[in-house]
């Protein structure tokens, strides 16, 4: 598998109304400068360095492709491209052997407050009893949970599998319109979480019959906050779209 710079991108003028120089141009507002991995798929250790330039990785069935995007998909918030369990994805040396019991990635960014680095990954259970957990240290400091990579770092990825999100119902559209407006506001999952968790609470009461007024004033009182700020989020986020829509029809060629 190679990963290879490729430039063939339609580039608006510099002067096209809401156009940011840099965003494809070469000069990026963010781009991986170098990606690494350590027990993760099927690489036991990688290191990759890439310029400015989109890349395009080239390799074939099994090389590892997929593996890449799914080690950068980690560098945000959420569960990676394959939403696959975190102890599923550490290295595995042959197929019948289990996978690795600690994985790593880290990146060194380009970002517009300047050279970044950040990484993620799964650790060992400490003490018995314990539980392996996902860390998230961002220019070498801890961080106390994975929303902070949301601060610095906006992804979001289509691929062939997302084709059921135009065939398959409303829900599938609003989990994909979710993972937009969590790149643009990082509270956002922090929010879902929560209206979620609230909404599962009270389906459960309802179910076992149980009226108790007080609790599920306490319930529907978080769903409507962490609701309002919902729906705030994704219009937002669907103004944004059109816009930024509006402005790329501007310059595009008939």
């Amino acid at each position: 598998m190679t990963a290879q710079p490729t430039s063939a991108l339609p580039v608006p003028p510099p002067d096209a109304p809401g156009f940011v120089a840099g965003c494809v141009t070469g000069r990026a507002v963010l781009a991986v400068r170098q990606l690494r991995l350590t027990e993760f798929r099927n690489y036991r250790v990688l290191r990759l360095e890439c310029g400015l330039e989109p890349v395009v990785l080239v390799g074939p069935n099994g090389a590892g492709k997929t593996n890449l995007l799914e080690a950068l998909s980690f560098l945000a918030p959420g569960r990676g491209l394959r939403r696959a369990r975190l102890d599923q994805v550490g290295h595995r040396p042959h197929a019948d052997q289990p996978p690795a019991a600690a994985w790593a990635v880290a990146a060194t960014l380009d970002t517009p407050e300047g050279r970044l680095a950040v990484g993620t990954g799964l650790e060992t259970a400490k003490g018995e009893g314990g539980l392996p957990r996902r860390t998230v240290r961002i220019d070498g400091k801890t961080s106390p949970s994975q929303t902070a990579l949301g601060l610095h770092i906006a992804t979001v990825w289509l691929t062939p599998q997302l084709d059921r999100l135009f065939l398959d119902g409303a829900s599938e559209r609003r989990r994909f319109l979710d993972r937009l407006v969590t790149a643009l506001h990082p509270e956002h999952a922090g929010n879902l979480a929560a209206y979620e968790n609230a909404l599962r609470q009270r389906a459960r009461l309802l179910g076992e019959g149980n009226r108790d007024p007080h609790w599920l004033t306490v319930l529907e009182d978080t769903m409507a906050r962490h609701g309002v700020a919902l729906a705030a989020g994704r219009a937002d986020t669907v103004h944004r779209l059109d816009a930024a829509a509006r402005r790329s029809c501007a310059w595009m060629p008939a």
